[in-house]
């Protein structure tokens, strides 16, 4: 029974050997290792017959040759349980050399369990079919075997929380299969199961983890992206560099079925010629891009030159496919920051339209980095309560008082420091934190205003707060800010709401809805930054405003450039006679004051008047300023 067993065992080895390899192997460390592992079982169980057959064959051979094959066998058993061990280590969250210095204590035991077994002395039992060994040196196989199963289910059960679930499980069933079978062995030594059981083994690491074509991507035959994430992560552990070329197909404009079939038919051809490549691993991932992982930065170049002109040649158009190119990925920490930079940058690559392609240098991603981590103050500083609201006084050339203020986000880091708005400001626009932000400044404008009852006390009709692009493409705008001044009961009227000409651009509909019903309801807009960017009188036409606000750049413009000054000039008088109402920006000496003045815009705002204060340091200039008039 023993020997139909064994080759049973043989037969199944064999066939996992021919699906194991049948498939391109990508090169993975835990790949290698089953592998290794699988090349030890086949040692093993060939061991078995060949012990079986040696103890028939006892009176025709030396005892030497007898014993020799017997204990190689046994031998065999205990670094089957050492490459189980060994195998299992690969998921475990520790550095290559602790997991190395971890190996060689390992090496030094089966070595040393080796030397024993082969120094102490083995017996041979056979009667009839039944054939087995015993003695001493079988006893420290089985310990030795033990040691090894014991401390891979230590290892693997109680602190392999964090390893791949699938290989956790896998091996767990397998080594209680291999205790299960070496009990019952121990137990009735004329059952010789422990052999097959490892071969139990292999078929469940195979089926649940190491099937080739379980890191093959169906459609295309390229690898996939879990393949992506283990064989990437391995590089990183070994701090080992490559270069990497993410591919993008640049179908945003149509999105048809059509298309979708076009671009698919396209990626099964991009992959079937990257194949032919030397040294180049190709990947597709979830979202049907193309992952291509060279070497360095030489060969990287290369290959994008080549599958360029490929794909060029092959659709006719030099825009077909969007390229993002990182050169040494060393410069990022893991494979979250690789993937999520490769992320960052495909999503960004209008930046370099021209050439349609994106070169990740130390450069982009300092700045990309730097962007990470405003993003992280932002946040963090929206849930401990970081963000302040500073105010700018405008001064009314008609009453000669400061009539209003322009209310302005601050946000301090955890030293509390102010971090400059142009720092803050997009990468707050671009991650979506803004509505968040701009809800917080809203409310607290809201709660200042009730709060100090600026109009009796100071004279000042209102607070201009501004409306962010991302918030004006929000439906429920008028809605949350109607709900915030009837929670605080403020009169509308002290609120005007500034827009930009890219608001009013990018999310025109929402945006007038949202003026209509706040409109309705009491709130006065200004168009604000007027003379920056992409200046349209039409915008002043078209948008429901009563003030329009000239940015600094044109109300410095005015004192420097003749010709700038006409189209100030021209502009103003365009919009009084619209029956609108001006404040200029930006003015910051007593002759720049008493120019703008002279002009007969209504207001202005400068830091020749005073800088952005926060709340308590603006009351007082407020006051100051009061008690200089009555002087």
């Amino acid at each position: 029974m023993n020997i139909q067993v064994q080759c049973c065992g043989v037969v199944i080895l064999m066939l996992i050997w021919y699906f194991s390899l049948r498939k391109k192997l990508l090169g993975l460390e835990s790949v290698k290792l089953f592998l290794l592992t699988m090349a030890v079982n086949s040692f093993c169980i060939t061991m078995d017959i060949a012990s079986v057959v040696a103890i028939h064959s006892q009176q025709t051979i030396p005892g030497l040759l007898l014993a020799f094959i017997c204990k190689t066998y046994i031998v065999s058993l205990i670094w089957v349980g050492y490459f189980g061990l060994v195998y299992a280590s690969t998921d475990f969250i520790e550095s290559r050399a602790e997991r190395t210095r971890k190996n060689r204590v390992y090496t030094v035991i089966v070595l040393l369990g080796t030397v024993l077994i082969y120094s102490l002395p083995i017996h041979y039992y056979l009667e009839g079919n039944v054939v087995y060994t015993y003695g001493p040196s079988c006893t420290t196989t089985y310990l030795f075997a033990l040691l090894f199963v014991l401390v891979t289910l230590y290892k693997v059960g109680l602190k392999g929380s964090r390893m791949n679930p699938n290989r956790r499980r896998a091996i767990i069933i397998w080594m209680t299969i291999w205790i299960i079978a070496a009990v019952t062995q121990f137990l009735n030594a004329n059952l010789l199961l422990v052999g097959f059981a490892s071969v139990v083994g292999m078929v469940i690491l195979f089926f649940e983890l190491e099937n080739p074509e379980a890191n093959l991507d169906r459609e295309t035959g390229a690898y996939n992206a879990h393949a992506l994430g283990e064989y990437t992560k391995q590089f990183y552990e070994q701090r080992e560099a490559f270069s990497a070329i993410l591919l993008t197909w640049n179908d945003s404009a149509t999105g048809t079925e059509e298309h979708s079939m076009q671009r698919d038919t396209a990626l099964w051809h991009v992959v079937r010629y990257v194949e032919k490549i030397r040294d180049v691993k190709i990947f597709k991932t979830l979202e049907r891009e193309l992952v291509l992982l060279t070497s360095d930065e030489l060969r990287m170049q290369e290959v994008y030159q080549d599958v360029k002109a490929h794909i060029e040649q092959t659709t006719g158009r030099s825009n077909a496919v969007c390229y993002v190119l990182l050169p040494d990925s060393l410069l990022l920490r893991n494979v979250d920051e690789l993937f999520q930079a490769l992320h960052h940058f495909r999503a960004d690559r209008r930046e370099n339209a021209e050439k349609n392609c994106v070169i990740v240098d130390q450069a982009k991603l300092k700045q990309y980095k730097q962007r990470n981590e405003t993003e992280i103050l932002l946040r963090s500083a929206i849930e401990e309560g970081r963000i302040e609201v500073f105010y700018q006084p405008i001064y009314s050339t008609r009453t000669g008082q400061f009539v209003s203020a322009e209310a302005l986000v601050r946000i301090r880091d955890q030293e509390g420091r102010i971090i400059p708005p142009g720092q803050f400001i997009p990468i707050a626009e671009q991650s979506g934190c803004i509505v968040q932000i701009g809800e917080i400044v809203f409310d607290q404008v809201c709660a200042f205003l009730q709060e100090n009852q600026l109009r009796e006390r100071y004279g000042i009709h209102y607070i201009e707060v501004n409306l962010s692009v991302r918030q004006c493409e929000n439906l429920n705008l008028a809605e949350s800010y109607i709900e915030i001044m009837e929670r605080y009961q403020l009169d509308p009227a002290h609120i005007n709401l500034e827009i930009t000409e890219s608001a009013s651009i990018q999310a025109r509909t929402n945006l007038l809805e949202n003026m209509r019903r706040l409109i309705e309801y009491g709130v006065t807009f200004s168009l604000d930054d007027f003379g920056n960017g992409e200046s349209n009188l039409n915008y002043i036409v078209d948008m429901p405003v009563s003030i329009v606000k000239f940015d600094r750049d044109m109300s410095q413009a005015y004192f420097a450039n003749q010709k700038a000054k006409f189209v100030m000039e021209a502009a103003m008088h365009m919009i009084h006679d619209m029956e609108l109402e001006i404040v200029s920006e930006g003015v910051e000496t007593r002759e720049q004051m008493e120019a703008i003045t002279a002009l007969g815009i209504e207001y202005i705002q400068g830091y020749y008047f005073s800088k952005p204060l926060p709340g308590d340091a603006f009351l007082e200039f407020l006051i100051q300023q009061s008690n200089e008039l009555k002087s």
